[in-house]
């Protein structure tokens, strides 16, 4: 049994454990329901409404013949509610929506504001607040999950996969729904989502989630790519995983750490009547991969790549942080959380007119990699004569 199918027969009989514990339905009431697995939401420019596609689990011979598939469902409308009801009566079934795992959304609708597309689905109580949220870099989120077309497999459960993982990659953020709304309730913090495209090689067309979309309250203001997530994603304490490549000496890629843990610290200071910020990273990792057949006991000792590395990690963690507050000026890293856990009584002060005070906020970053491994060798291959 594939991936896809245990995770189809996993839904299917956490389904039947609530139906019989509940006595709501019974099984053979299954067949007359559609599982959701997926919503995707796009602007209609028809009608300048809003078009919902749902992926749904098609139980076509119920949990005794175990025989499931996926259908694809789009509808629009004034509201998500009105759309949702509205499918009822063209599927002739309930739709059951406790196990979906992903919500696509446009970038088209994430530039317009999120909260009247979301507040549906984090309120109604047939709904989870443990679904992935994503934004779709594509003409459409419909796009994404039409990859099921192709791939025969339920896309938004290989979304959610991807998001299980994606803590060892490490270039988008892992988001869900409660989180996203927490963020957008909480001063000092900006929502973020991870942006998903869909990349093409040899004719075969798959879904990549990378990169960050930046909110400014519940409206997407910008981009950031893979590489800047991930020196994002150190600011935030959130990193897991992923690899570091390091420059030698000359300024060309040559190693590969592995980032085996980290931790971040921030802190808020007043220095000379000014409010600094003061971030602190300190990476443990493993060194994977040399090209290179120099000896790392002369100037390429492990000591000089750790120095290298931790300049490296300084460097692109103040790039990112100076983009979102030059570019786009939303505090995504929860500066002003900080200001507020630590220093209330600044925070108060600062709390009506923190966009302008974070665009003007210093600063520093200090970081420190240690490689505390070196894989199964602590040498370099040498070429024969």
């Amino acid at each position: 049994m594939n991936r896809t199918a245990f995770r189809i027969a996993s839904v299917l009989l956490a389904a039947g454990m609530l139906f019989s514990l509940t006595g709501c339905w019974n099984y053979s009431e299954i067949d007359d329901m559609s599982i959701v697995a997926g919503v995707a939401l796009d602007k209609n420019k028809a009608d300048n409404n809003i078009q919902m596609t749902v992926e749904m689990i098609d139980t076509q011979g119920g949990l005794q013949d175990n025989q499931t598939g996926f259908k694809m469902l789009s509808l629009t409308g004034d509201t998500i509610f009105s759309i949702a009801r509205s499918m009822i009566s063209l599927t002739g079934r309930k739709l059951f929506w406790s196990h979906a795992k992903a919500i696509i959304i446009s970038e088209e609708l994430a530039r317009e504001g999120l909260v009247n597309v979301i507040d549906w689905y984090s309120r109604d109580t047939e709904t989870r607040a443990d679904v992935y949220i994503f934004v779709a870099s594509e003409k459409n989120a419909r796009e994404v999950l039409n990859l099921n077309q192709t791939n025969k497999t339920i896309m938004s459960f290989e979304l959610a996969q991807m998001m299980k993982d994606e803590p060892f990659t490490g270039t988008a953020p892992v988001v869900e729904i409660w989180d996203f709304i927490d963020k957008l309730e909480t001063p000092g913090k900006s929502a973020i989502a991870p942006l998903i495209n869909i990349s093409e090689m040899n004719g075969q067309k798959n879904g990549r989630v990378n990169g960050t979309a930046v909110f400014a309250e519940d409206r997407m203001v910008g981009k950031l790519d893979g590489t800047e997530t991930q020196y994002a994603l150190f600011v935030k304490n959130k990193v897991k995983g992923g690899v570091l490549t390091i420059d030698n000496e000359r300024g060309r890629p040559t190693y590969s750490l592995e980032i085996l843990s980290n931790r971040t610290k921030v802190k808020p200071v007043w220095e000379n009547g000014k409010l600094q910020i003061q971030v602190h990273t300190l990476t443990h990792t493993g060194l994977d991969e040399v090209m290179s057949t120099v000896d790392l006991t002369g100037n390429e000792s492990l000591a000089a790549i750790e120095n290298r590395a931790g300049a490296q990690v300084q460097r692109n963690i103040l790039s990112v942080i100076r983009k979102l507050q030059r570019d786009y000026q939303t505090d995504i890293f929860g500066f002003g959380k900080a200001v507020h856990d630590t220093i209330p009584r600044s925070w108060h002060k600062l709390e009506e007119r923190w966009p302008e005070e974070f665009k003007e906020l210093d600063v520093k970053v200090t970081s420190k990699v240690i490689i505390q491994s070196t894989a199964k060798s602590s040498r370099t291959i040498k070429l024969g004569d």
